[in-house]
């Protein structure tokens, strides 16, 4: 079964392929040169015959058949490869160290291949060799070889060693095929069993990696990422809900205790519109979180960071500095505003002065200083409303001397519906600075939350308009 599977993986599959067309590749070019190899060899060889019988026609002319006789003797005694057939197409023999004319080439006007008998003493073995046929006047054939057994020795050498090389070829590669597939195999095991860990509810699982640093370890942190952020989301998107049952579970039972009591109370027409007047503002409350949740979730989505026109920072923050004032003096705060002139952004104004009056209503909220703060003049009780450039970056900074947000939980109460009041008797869904994280991302921004020393600083940066749009 592990076997099938190995078969029937991608990589040994890609392997096999490769395998295959080198194989046929192999065969092919390695086939080709050796008829070439043979082709080129035949045909020096029927070269030098071709030279060596131009010399022995050269001996005919001078010395007629009985020089050319004895020049046969002669080099038919020299040790060598050398074949040589003078006489009748019969069979009759004058000279040479062949006793007949090989069949192959009774018929053949150009040169062939052909067996003849080598004896050495006693010892007689059949060999290959190659000849050219030529006539002489009388009646003669002369006949000019060489043995080629060496040669095809040399090729059946080399043919053998080429297929199994090529075998061993064969056997390597599957065998690799198979180490690479059962490597793979396993890597998409482990991907495979995390994915049914996570599915099955396992949300922390993550894939295990080599650190080889490959393709598969890039994909599997790659997945981790993805999965560590699915994490995140789900177990927000868990606290969320049960954040919104919390928050929505006291309005709606306000409204509904109201409207009982009305019911009851019939005869108190007061009492009636009271109780009406307490539903329509607990409504409101309910349709302002609503808006704020549908606005985080467009500004997530890109849909309203479509909008951009040059904003005033400066300006927008005194605007709004002038318009909180006297909330700021009715909690006996005093107020420290200091701007830059034209610090201009590109953004939404609308929503950039939404995300600025969320701070500052945090920072009206909680700007009381904590009891162990308590020797704090009033004089430096206050909010301070900062406007100023940096490194191309326009920054608001909002500072109170409040009881400010622990190191542990400043980056959780950039989430949705997140408060540090767990009793959330206080007014507020927990959306604020959520939504105001939301702002600044839609427009390539940042927040940051700092200690004040006592109380918190909040940062609100946005990059600098380069030109007038």
């Amino acid at each position: 079964m592990a076997l099938n599977r190995l078969y029937q993986t991608t990589a040994f599959r890609l392997i096999a392929i490769y395998l295959l067309v080198l194989i046929i590749a192999s065969v092919g070019i390695g086939g080709y040169m050796a008829w070439k190899t043979n082709t080129l060899i035949t045909k020096q060889l029927v070269e030098t015959i071709q030279a060596e019988v131009k010399g022995l026609a050269e001996q005919f002319r001078l010395g007629g058949q009985l020089q050319l006789a004895a020049t046969i003797n002669r080099r038919s005694r020299r040790p060598g490869n050398s074949l040589y057939y003078f006489g009748t197409a019969a069979g009759l023999k004058h000279a040479g160290n062949i006793n007949r004319i090989p069949a192959n080439l009774i018929q053949q006007t150009g040169g062939a291949e052909f067996e003849y008998i080598w004896q050495f003493d006693e010892e007689r073995e059949k060999r290959h060799a190659i000849g050219v046929p030529f006539h002489v006047a009388g009646n003669l054939i002369l006949v000019v070889g060489r043995d080629i057994e060496a040669n095809l020795e040399f090729i059946n050498a080399a043919r053998t060693l080429f297929f199994t090389g090529l075998g061993a070829l064969a056997l390597f590669g599957v065998g690799a095929g198979l180490w690479v597939s059962r490597n793979l195999l396993n890597r998409i095991t482990l991907i495979t069993n995390t994915s049914k860990s996570i599915m099955a509810g396992d949300l922390k699982e993550r894939i295990p990696l080599r650190g080889s640093g490959d393709e598969l370890d890039r994909l599997s942190a790659n997945l981790n990422t993805m999965l560590a952020r699915i994490e995140t989301l789900v177990l927000s998107m868990r606290n969320v809900t049960d954040n919104i049952a919390h928050d929505l579970k006291t309005p709606i039972n306000r409204m509904r205790i109201g409207a009982e009591q009305a019911l009851l109370d019939k005869d108190n027409p007061k009492a009636a519109t009271e109780a009406l007047h307490t539903t329509i503002e607990e409504a409101d409350n309910l349709i302002k979180t609503f808006n704020s949740i549908l606005k985080i979730a467009r500004l997530e989505a890109g849909a309203e960071s479509e909008v951009k026109d040059e904003v005033n920072l400066s300006q927008v923050l005194e605007e709004l500095a002038e318009l909180y004032e006297p909330l700021i003096d009715e909690a006996d705060l005093h107020l420290n505003l200091q701007t830059e002139e034209n610090l201009i952004i590109l953004a939404d104004r609308q929503l950039i002065s939404q995300a600025i009056a969320n701070l500052i209503d945090n920072a009206i909220k909680y700007a009381a200083p904590a009891p162990e703060k308590s020797d704090i003049p009033d004089s430096e009780n206050g909010i301070e409303l900062i406007c100023q450039s940096k490194h191309g970056r326009a920054t608001v900074i909002i500072a109170d001397q409040g009881e400010g947000i622990g190191d542990q939980d400043r980056k959780r109460v950039l989430e949705r519906f997140v408060r540090l009041e767990e009793s959330r008797n206080k007014p507020g869904s927990g959306l604020g600075l959520s939504l105001v994280a939301a702002i600044a991302n839609a427009y390539k921004g940042t927040i940051a939350l700092k200690d004040n020393k006592p109380g918190l600083r909040v940062e609100l940066s946005f990059p600098l308009s380069p030109s007038p749009v």
